[in-house]
């Protein structure tokens, strides 16, 4: 082969090797922005569940979280036969190391679903969405000093406007915050865990579910037996609400599983501030809590972190995108 083929021919490896690897690099852009569509739908319905729990307030607080987490495995578990990857979830269980995980996330993801439909049941909505103000920033400092993830001088700036925002909330309420307190080290300690465990989305959050149905089947039968129950004898009306908990959980779940094997920790730390927001809103205008100015400012510092954050992950796409041609 002369000189000039062999240049030749190197020139066609270049070529094609770039077209991979131009290839690749949009897979994996097309993987991250479905990854964060996952998470605002995700934050999406979490912001508007106020709304949601508040037409359930005549069952019981336990009663209404059992009937969650049974709900939730029925339809996780159905999927799960469709598919047929049920042996998927029996592996999973019968490893040790991934059974402690699945323990822990289990007993967290509990305790903050029982926190959220306990602040709207107690009219704390606007407290509940300061805990969801401060999630991200946790999340975010997670991200940054245990996961070693990055972060440029704008969202440096967004996260430090973001932080300023909450402290004038926080010292408003001239009390430390419990609902809003459990509702962070719950969230943040799940998403800690489902980043840094590997196991499938779906089967991860059957898992969890899995862990806590004998609690739950048990709490449903003493009800049921004890003759506080809220399903023998209630409406079709009641326990299609009953039983549509199990979507309303799972679903979100599974987006949030999904999206968050995909988006770094410190960029879902800034789109959890949707959800918040949303429930602020609710707080405001449908339960009629409190809404001083005050908290006005506070809102407008989260947002305008918010939209420093947008403006961040705007130029770095068009950074890539003409690093690219």
């Amino acid at each position: 082969m002369t000189g000039q083929e062999v240049r030749s021919w190197n020139c066609k490896e270049q070529y094609i090797a770039g077209g991979f690897m131009e290839s690749f690099d949009g897979f994996e852009e097309r993987d991250k922005n479905l990854g964060v569509l996952s998470i605002i739908f995700t934050y999406t319905v979490w912001g508007l569940q106020p709304l949601y729990w508040s037409l359930l307030q005549g069952v019981p607080l336990i009663q209404l979280l059992a009937h969650r987490i049974v709900w939730s495995f029925v339809l996780l578990i159905c999927m799960l036969f469709v598919k047929g990857r049920v042996h998927e979830l029996i592996d999973v269980l019968k490893n040790r190391k991934k059974r402690i995980c699945v323990i822990a996330c289990a007993a967290l993801i509990s305790l903050n679903w029982l926190i959220n439909i306990y602040s709207v049941y107690s009219r704390q909505v606007v407290e509940a969405s300061l805990g969801q103000y401060i999630t991200p920033i946790m999340t975010i400092f997670i991200g940054i000093f245990i996961l070693n993830e990055k972060i440029d001088i704008f969202e440096a700036v967004s996260l430090f406007v973001a932080l300023a925002g909450v402290l004038i909330m926080t010292a408003n309420l001239g009390k430390v915050p419990l609902v809003a307190v459990l509702l962070i080290v719950t969230f943040v300690g799940y998403t800690f865990m489902k980043k840094t465990v590997d196991i499938n989305p779906i089967i991860g959050i059957t898992a969890e579910v899995s862990m806590l149905l004998p609690i739950a089947l048990a709490c449903i039968a003493y009800s049921e037996a004890s003759g506080k129950g809220v399903l023998i004898g209630a409406s079709g009306a009641n326990i299609s609400m009953l039983i549509s908990t199990g979507a309303f959980t799972a679903i979100p779940l599974l987006m949030f599983s999904h999206g968050v094997k995909l988006v770094n920790l410190s960029r879902i730390g800034f789109i959890q501030y949707y959800a918040p927001t949303l429930s602020l809103i609710l707080g405001v205008f449908i339960f009629k809590e409190v809404f001083t100015k005050t908290h006005l400012i506070s809102f407008g510092a989260i947002w305008t972190a918010v939209i420093i954050a947008m403006i961040s992950s705007c130029l770095k796409r068009r950074g890539a995108a003409y690093r690219r041609q």
